[in-house]
């Protein structure tokens, strides 16, 4: 029995030194049983093709640590069966539950709901039995330690115990069953003739054990490891530590292998070089070796145009291509995109996480509703999604929305009900358009309202789980049920989602079996969730398969060892991106990792990832970064990209720049290609067949380029000729137009094309409270009534006496009538509301000289005559509601109109068309409803308690004032207005003080100026 322990540097031929030692083996035994222990199966796949390559493959078994075990305890006789990721996640929480039921954790109680906390003792558990730490050792550690380490104790031995009980093990734990094994039967490895263990650059405690049993018991046993004996290079401190303790336990025989590394001239000298404090050379590279870009998207756009290149014109096998990231949460997405965007096949050794597969992310946003209280937001989400046949289509759902937003819904079916219940036996139907206060929402009433109630109770009656206590297995039982009656798992149809459905079922299995083996778990419904979504937290959603067709393989920078590739893409070499920023241990501090042999979580040797990571490549080697932060700020390079841009001069970086133009050689897509030639203004003879859509993006440049002029014009900056003849035809003669449509496209054109032409409005989401248009059609309601029966409207105390009563009754309907929802506020904001129109009621009665004489005047509504005014080629046609006019002693009249808010009410917003309402008003007093000329106007603030600016008999032009000069520009403007609307002329005219919040068009529009 021989142990050997091989140490070199990375690429010195470690591995072939393996390779002859079996084919030399199997030359003097050719029945020699021989076992090759490798960190992981990616390096086992390659070790069996370098083998195979050999041929020494038959015979030989390559597999990991935990292959080996589970050989052992076979051999052994020993069978505990292995404990899934459902049934542990169980055990753990089980134990959780029972210790914070028997008061005996005064630390993490508070957690145990968590599913986090679960998971992150999961994972603590598998590193203490990783590293060989028992139970009991544990807990003498932690006798004197913190209390957060006490209760970890506790946990962690109850946990065992429990295993122990059910006399199943977790995957940890095979590996104490298999060193228990080597220590008390001797013959369980004596058929092992050679023990080989390669690609390792460091042990955890079991591992170390194992190693120590099985040199004693096998034939020969071969070690191969990174790094020199004596070495003080910085990027050899990794290995020191684990070459000392191999020495010191196992005493092999030491080889080392004194070759250069099998590397070209360039990576040899970083290999040589990196990190030390003086340095030999600075050397020019052939091609850059370092790139930045922009942004983490940048970079892996750019690392995926190299690797396509070297693909392509170098004839470098994709299969012999690989890159590592620092972040999969981050790199992966961005490579998965543009990789199908380059028509680049990609596989990913790290199985991205169950929950981000969109089916899963409904299905989980469906099930967790009743727990949510049925928020509104995720309710109409569930209600749009495609993954669910709910028989409810889209404009049923766009009218759920629109309920749930004008009645304030925020969450809750009785929310829903006490609606339905205001809805269903109103008649009342609100104009669209009368006003800009005046707008009561377009609810579904009457028996609109009862079909709408119908099917929104049928949907929450359908997903409310039994209000009891169930097994998991019945719980599950019930889900499955609900998800067959939805079809959740038919209309997942695509590959990934099939996927995703498949994991999703086999962990439902998981849980079923895992009441099986520990009993049944009862729980409510908000327990079930919470296991349930603990267990998917650390299930993996593995990659379709590609049918054999070669791949570029994507890993993570702690996976850049063992294996070799012709061309390597390593990224991320900004500051705190790597190395990363390190974080101690909340459960394990650095003190006690040190103790028990635990890997330390602070100042882990980052520089020997990075070290073997540069030796991965046999031929190419690309480092990038980002050279901007998500804010803009420049971010800084990382310490391991200086160490390497210091050993060459300034051949070694290209910086990426996205606005540089670029050759239409280098691009990667057709998407690449079209976009490089817009840029360039032409696309060469050779690439014909992308003619289509070259021209398609041709228009798009010229609309991007209108839009993006300081001065509007052209025809993409809202000119839409084509759709005139139908405008026209719309908005004819005959159509009676509203004063706030008009105002719409005074203020800006757009925002009429998109808030009255299209009918769109933005959708937000519900709060609490009265919405403008429904605080201002209950105020003048309050008004008109306040005044209507008045012997003597200048009366004050009588004003005051009649607006108590009459608000009061208007109150008390308010919410049925104007339906909105009535918040746990609304007795404060009615007496608010009260004192406000209380000051209101005496302002206006202390305003002398004026008496109010009518009320709520229409026109054009009712049968009223419209007010026509002619513009010359056109009349138009006007309908509104006046809300009052007044006299003054010498019979003049003046009119009032009452607004909610306070802005936008001075002279300038007449001058501009923003506000055409009062002189519009006084017209339809003089003409259509033939009461006089009024001699003013004004704005009245009902919740100012005062007018507005504006006065229409101080309104002055250069060449008039008074209600005539305002007359004169009102008609202007609508000359203007009606000329653009039938010529299509809809371009954004942001407002001079800005753009308000509330248009439709803010998220989107290239002109839109936010508001002062």
């Amino acid at each position: 029995m021989t142990t050997e322990l091989i140490i070199a540097p990375p690429v010195t031929g470690k591995t072939t030194a393996c390779i002859q030692r079996i084919r030399a083996m199997q030359t003097d035994s050719p029945l020699a049983r021989i076992w090759v222990v490798v960190p992981d199966r990616l390096q086992a796949a390659a070790f069996r093709r370098r083998l195979a390559g050999s041929g020494g493959a038959l015979g030989t078994y390559v597999g990991t640590f935990g292959d080996l075990y589970r050989s052992i305890l076979e051999r052994s006789g020993t069978y505990v069966p292995v404990a899934s990721s459902p049934l542990l996640h169980r055990l753990v929480q089980e134990t959780v539950d029972r210790a914070v039921a028997q008061g005996d954790l005064s630390h993490f109680a508070p957690l145990q709901l968590l599913p986090g906390f679960i998971l992150a003792l999961r994972e603590s558990f598998a590193e203490l039995k990783r590293s060989l730490v028992y139970p009991e050792k544990f807990s003498d550690f932690s006798r004197s330690g913190s209390a957060a380490q006490k209760d970890l104790a506790v946990l962690y031995s109850r946990y065992q115990a429990r295993l122990r009980e059910l006399n199943w093990a977790d995957p940890e734990g095979i590996s104490w069953l298999a060193v228990a094994a080597l220590e008390h039967q001797s013959s369980a490895t004596d058929s092992i003739h050679l023990l080989v263990v390669d690609g390792f650059d460091s042990f955890n405690g079991a591992q170390y054990q194992a190693l120590k049993m099985l040199s004693q018991q096998v034939g020969d046993l071969l070690i191969t490891f990174p790094g020199k004996i004596g070495s003080q290079r910085p990027a050899h401190r990794r290995f020191t530590e684990s070459i000392e303790r191999l020495i010191r336990e196992l005493s092999p025989r030491i080889t080392t292998l004194d070759l250069l590394p099998y590397l070209p001239p360039d990576l040899r000298h970083i290999e040589s070089q990196l990190f030390e404090a003086e340095i030999s050379a600075i050397q020019t590279t052939d091609q850059p070796i370092l790139l930045e870009a922009r942004s983490p998207a940048d970079e892996a756009r750019e690392a995926l145009r190299w690797i396509k290149r070297l693909v392509v014109r170098k004839n470098v096998p994709l299969s012999s291509c690989m890159i590592f990231t620092p972040n999969p949460t981050v790199y992966h997405p961005l490579l998965r995109a543009y990789a199908t965007e380059y028509g680049i096949p990609i596989r990913f050794t790290h199985d991205e996480p169950l929950s981000n597969s969109p089916a899963i992310t409904a299905l989980l946003n469906l099930i967790t509703l009743p727990s949510r209280n049925f928020g509104t937001r995720y309710v109409i989400n569930v209600l749009r999604s495609p993954y669910f046949e709910l028989s409810i289509n889209p404009e049923t759902a766009d009218k759920f929305e629109m309920v749930s937003r004008v009645a304030q819904i925020v969450e809750g079916r009785d929310q829903w009900s006490e609606t339905w219940e205001r809805l269903t036996p109103s008649s009342i139907h609100g104009q669209s358009d009368l006003d800009d206060e005046r707008i009561l929402p377009g609810l579904p009433r009457g028996s609109q309202a009862s079909e709408l109630r119908l099917v929104m109770d049928a949907f929450f009656d359908n997903i409310t789980p039994p209000n009891h206590t169930c097994t998991q297995t019945e719980w599950i039982t019930w889900l499955e049920d609900l998800l067959d009656r939805l079809r959740f798992y038919e209309r997942a149809n695509s590959e990934r989602d099939q996927a995703a459905c498949e994991a999703f079922r086999e962990t439902l299995r998981a849980l079923v079996l895992s009441e099986a083996v520990a009993g049944e778990r009862h729980g409510d419904y908000r327990q079930f969730l919470m296991d349930l979504q603990g267990t998917l937290e650390g299930i993996g959603l593995r990659e379709p398969t590609l049918d054999g067709k070669p791949a570029l393989l994507v890993g993570r920078m702690v996976e850049a060892r063992g294996l070799r590739f012709q061309a390597v893409a390593l990224l991320g070499f900004s500051e705190g991106v790597f190395p990363a920023n390190e974080h101690p241990d909340p459960f394990l501090d650095e003190s006690l990792r040190a103790t028990l042999g635990l890997e330390q979580r602070l100042q882990r040797e980052q520089a020997g990832l990075f070290y073997q990571a540069i030796t991965r490549t046999d031929q190419y080697l690309l480092i990038t970064r980002p050279y901007l932060s998500d804010d803009g700020e420049k971010w800084e390079e990382s310490t391991f990209w200086k160490s390497v841009q210091r050993l060459f001069d300034t051949s070694v970086v290209e910086t990426v720049h996205p606005d540089d133009p670029q050759p239409l050689t280098e691009a990667a897509s057709s998407q690449e290609l079209l976009f490089s030639a817009i840029r360039r203004r032409s696309l060469p003879q050779v690439y014909e067949f992308l003619n289509g859509r070259w021209n398609g993006l041709r228009h798009a440049r010229e609309v991007l380029k209108a839009r993006r002029s300081k001065l509007a014009g052209g025809p993409h900056e809202g000119f839409v000729e084509p759709i005139a003849p139908a405008l026209s035809q719309r908005y004819s003669p005959a159509q009676i137009w509203s004063a706030s449509r008009l105002e719409y496209y005074g203020s800006c054109p757009y925002q009429f094309f998109v808030r009255t032409a299209l009918g769109l409005e933005p959708r937000v989401l519900p709060k609490l409270g009265l919405d403008p248009n429904q605080l201002g059609s209950m105020l003048h309601k309050i008004l008109e009534e306040t005044y209507k029966n008045l012997p003597d409207p200048k009366d004050i105390q009588a004003a005051l006496v009649s607006l108590r009563t009459t608000s009061e009754q208007v109150f008390s309907t308010a919410p049925r009538v104007y339906g909105f929802r009535p918040s746990s506020l609304w007795d404060y904001e009615k007496v608010q509301l009260q004192g406000k129109l209380e000051k209101t009621v005496r302002a206006l009665g202390e305003d002398s000289g004026w008496t109010p004489f009518a009320y709520e005047l229409v026109f054009g509504i009712d049968g009223v005559p419209p007010l026509e005014i002619d513009l010359g080629d056109e009349t138009l046609r006007i309908r509104g509601v006046i809300d009052r006019v007044d006299r003054d002693t010498n019979g003049q009249l003046r009119v009032v109109d009452y607004k909610t808010g306070s802005s936008h009410l001075a002279s300038s917003d007449l001058k501009d068309g923003h506000r055409l309402q009062l002189p519009i008003y006084a017209l339809a007093v003089r003409d259509a409803l033939n009461l006089g000329t009024p001699v003013d106007g004004i704005y009245w603030k009902i919740l100012g308690a005062e007018a507005g600016s504006l006065k229409l008999a101080k309104f002055k032009t250069d060449s008039a004032q008074g209600v005539g000069a305002a007359v004169e520009v009102v008609c202007e403007h609508l000359h203007r207005i009606v000329k653009g609307i039938h010529s299509a002329e809809f371009p954004p005219h942001p407002p001079r003080a800005g753009c308000p919040s509330y248009c439709p068009t803010s998220q989107w529009c290239w002109r839109f100026e936010p508001e002062w």
